[in-house]
């Protein structure tokens, strides 16, 4: 697996920071205001959306913490920062 990342750190953004047309994306969330996003390539992401690795041994890891699925060959990966005040994200594909 290969992970392109430029290893920037991202400002966590809190639900209440959200414009009305970005809440409304999320409207699946029941307490928006607790959720936790950033943006990335111009989309914003919801937190709670990243999956754990299965298999926390594996070697395709690499530190990261989290993983989106964008399709069969591609993820958003993630892992905290500066004491989960920020995330880094890189594109995984296999």
């Amino acid at each position: 697996m290969k992970i392109i990342t430029n290893n920037v750190p991202r400002d966590i953004i809190y639900g209440y920071e959200l414009t009305d047309a970005e809440r409304e994306e999320f409207d699946y969330l029941d307490d928006i205001e607790m959720g936790q996003f950033f943006r990335y390539r111009g989309e914003l992401y919801d937190i709670g959306e990243f999956m754990g690795w299965d298999n926390p041994d594996s070697p395709t890891r690499q530190g990261w913490q989290g993983y989106y699925a964008e399709s069969y060959f591609s993820a958003i990966v993630i892992r905290y920062c500066d004491e989960y005040e920020r995330v880094i994200v890189g594109l995984a594909l296999s």
